[in-house]
């Protein structure tokens, strides 16, 4: 499965995501965690409302926060981070965070990156509020582009607010389909999170598919989805495709991927 590569890259001192992606062929994924039909949801909840009641002035507009999906509950807003348990890099992020709360509206920088590094950096100390909250003032600003909705995703993958993860992913590449790292991230997590969910994959697929075709990033994340499946057939096509779109690449993984998938037919 296509291995996605999260570095932080520095804006102002801000820790943005910048999604890298290294094409590596048939690496398993964590055991899928299959959390039933997902549901869909336009309203904010009382919870959602509360957390983010108001928008920093700096932001050009102010709109609800992104809603918490009905069919998700929250137990908890804090999640061991990255960062947490780690002392050094605690005082790291908290320090980067009043460095970029002070550029906030100054011009220097877009808000819109400050807001997403400060979202970052509040993820990374496993504070769910602090991440939510800063998201969604950047979606405010830019509802337009789509990576603080990826990086909500991310957030809610964290809480184990899998809807709503899901909604933040479909958001993400409904408002920038022509963001290829985006419709990989969304597959990645559906793949993962909801692998018998075969409607919303499928249209998640057929979504990528109509900017991009076939891609060798997309049709691996779906070979590995359909050996999981047990559709070998279907996935033995999906890696022979791969491998017409791969000329000069290293097709040993792949020769063996198939030969396993016929051998089970």
């Amino acid at each position: 499965m296509q291995l996605l590569k999260k570095q932080w890259a520095v804006v102002g001192g801000a820790a943005v995501i910048v999604v890298v992606l290294g094409l590596i062929y048939f690496v398993k994924t964590p055991a899928p965690v299959d959390t039933g039909n997902i549901a869909s949801s336009t309203t904010p909840t009382a919870t959602s409302t509360t957390l983010l009641t108001s928008v920093a002035s700096t932001t050009a507009a102010v709109v609800l926060p992104f809603p918490i999906n009905a069919a998700d509950t929250i137990a908890s807003w804090s999640f061991n981070g990255a960062y947490t348990g780690n002392a050094t890099l605690t005082v790291q992020a908290n320090a980067d965070i009043v460095h970029l709360q002070s550029l906030l509206g100054k011009g220097q920088y877009d808000n819109y990156d400050l807001y997403i590094g400060l979202g970052n950096d509040y993820n990374l100390l496993g504070n769910g509020k602090g991440a939510y909250q800063n998201y969604n003032r950047a979606i405010a600003i830019y509802q337009n582009k789509g990576l603080a909705f990826v990086n909500l995703g991310h957030l809610m993958d964290e809480l184990g607010a899998y809807h709503t993860a899901a909604d933040a992913y479909a958001k993400a590449v409904a408002v920038e389909p022509g963001v290829l790292e985006y419709h990989i991230e969304r597959l990645n997590f559906l793949t993962n999170r909801f692998p018998n969910d075969t409607a919303r994959i499928t249209s998640a697929l057929a979504d990528v598919a109509k900017v991009f075709g076939d891609t060798p990033q997309i049709l691996t994340i779906e070979a590995q989805w359909l050996t999981e499946q047990g559709r070998y057939a279907d996935a033995i096509k999906a890696w022979q495709t791969v491998e017409m779109l791969s000329p000069g690449k290293d097709m040993t993984a792949i020769n063996a991927a198939i030969a396993q998938l016929k051998a089970k037919e």
